[in-house]
């Protein structure tokens, strides 16, 4: 999992309560509505990491996540700025209470445990007065909530460690780190007998949020993990496989597999499997040994493939 993305990931799992995490914000009644929200402001456009919600006591709350120790004041002062009247402009008020006239909306922010300090400076000096939410392997704390209706200090200490990747990569990611992410998808196709697979698919393998994730976020990151398959397919895996770019409206492209392993008379599906193990170590620089977390290791492909035993 991209490190930048441990804070999101952790609120996820507050809400999910999955993973050995403790669901503080689910069993609270919140829920996530969108991820990479656009929201108008009267400070200017901000895109929101996260808006969650909950109900009776009605409560939005847009979510600014911080992989770092600074708060950007310009961005900051936005979050806070939003309200109900704006989230209407912008579309964003989630149907459950799209009908409902008095709704609270405070900004959350977002870090990492071992940056609470500096967060906390960064807000005071800048007098912004909002709930901050850091999430760490041990421990999690939510402080600054008084006075806000249907939010609650909490300070837990867990044995989850890292949360559960739901959103492992984004189109801000390495191209390392989308390869790591792509490329069991692309071994689990051909274990299959794929042979045409939408990127748009691949993408809702890659992220379990993809039903959640706005329109704009989904977007890019398709235009960049096709980026990387149209190199990986012209490079290291040619023959394996080539990209498609599709003309037609409201299509994102696909790839078509070539050739694949499962295919192979049995007695050469090992070395076949192998030598595509070889193409994969080459496009990581490293060899795929380890499990990607939540998605088939190269062993379990094998055995849905049928590899023959030598």
């Amino acid at each position: 999992m991209d490190e930048r993305l441990i804070p999101i990931n952790g609120l996820i799992a507050l809400l999910r309560g999955e993973g050995a995490w403790p669901g503080l914000l689910r069993d609270r009644g919140f829920r996530r509505h969108q991820l990479e929200l656009p929201i108008n402001t009267p400070l200017g456009d901000i895109r929101a990491d996260a808006l969650i919600y909950r109900r009776e006591p009605d409560l939005i709350v847009p979510c600014e996540s911080k992989s770092g120790r600074n708060i950007e004041e310009a961005q900051a002062r936005k979050y806070i700025a939003v309200d109900l009247s704006w989230l209407r402009r912008t579309g964003a008020v989630p149907p459950e209470l799209r009908k409902v006239h008095d709704v609270n909306v405070r900004a959350l922010f977002i870090g990492r445990e071992e940056h609470r300090a500096d967060l906390e400076t960064g807000l005071r000096k800048l007098g912004i007065d909002a709930p901050l939410l850091t999430v760490g392997s041990e421990r999690v704390r939510l402080s600054g909530t008084s006075g806000i209706l249907g939010m609650d200090d909490f300070d837990v200490h867990h044995e989850g460690g890292l949360p559960p990747g739901r959103i492992p990569i984004d189109h801000q990611s390495s191209e390392q780190d989308l390869l790591e992410a792509l490329l069991p998808q692309v071994v689990a196709a051909q274990a299959r007998n794929d042979d045409i697979v939408l990127v748009e698919s691949l993408a809702e393998r890659v992220l379990p949020e993809w039903p959640v994730l706005a329109h704009g976020a989904r977007g890019a990151f398709i235009t960049r993990i096709s980026e990387v398959l149209r190199r990986l397919a012209a490079g290291e895996m040619r023959g394996q496989f080539r990209y498609e770019g599709l003309a037609e409206p409201h299509t994102r492209g696909r790839i078509v597999i070539e050739t694949t392993p499962a295919t192979r008379d049995p007695r050469g599906r090992t070395q076949a499997w192998q030598a595509q193990r070889r193409h994969a170590g080459s496009a990581l620089q490293r060899r795929l040994e380890r499990e990607i977390a939540g998605q088939l290791s190269l062993d379990e492909l094998a055995d849905q493939g049928g590899l023959a035993e030598e």
